[in-house]
């Protein structure tokens, strides 16, 4: 497994996403989450176009927007949002179709994704 990186900037925290975002990996990308969210003002997560993800990577992103929403803090990422990811969304029913209520109408699940 290739693990994800971090990197920091001025009040904000890239994360890489490595190359899977599934059961069996997700738990140390959650704890990357989790220490972003703790030292920095801001979380962006730099997803590689190849990454492999499940239904576990929905539950931890939408987790994540609401822990940073309660915090006060930004929750986002960067790029284009890989295909793999956007067919999970739609296969699982997952789309949004209405604003989000933790990312004040932002959300990958959305039509469009973040801007």
């Amino acid at each position: 497994m290739e693990e994800s990186t971090q990197g920091s900037i001025a009040g904000e925290v890239v994360i890489g996403s490595g190359k899977s975002l599934t059961i069996e990996t997700i738990g140390e990308f959650l704890t990357s989450i989790r220490q972003g969210l703790a030292e920095a003002e801001s979380v962006v997560i730099d997803f590689d176009p190849e990454v492999e993800v499940d239904i576990t990577s929905l539950q931890v992103f939408c987790s994540a927007c609401r822990t940073a929403r309660a915090q006060g803090k930004r929750w986002t990422y960067r790029g284009p949002l890989p295909q793999a990811l956007t067919d999970l969304i739609v296969a699982a029913g997952s789309q949004r179709l209405e604003d989000c209520e933790y990312m004040n109408g932002l959300c990958f699940r959305q039509s469009g994704g973040m801007e």
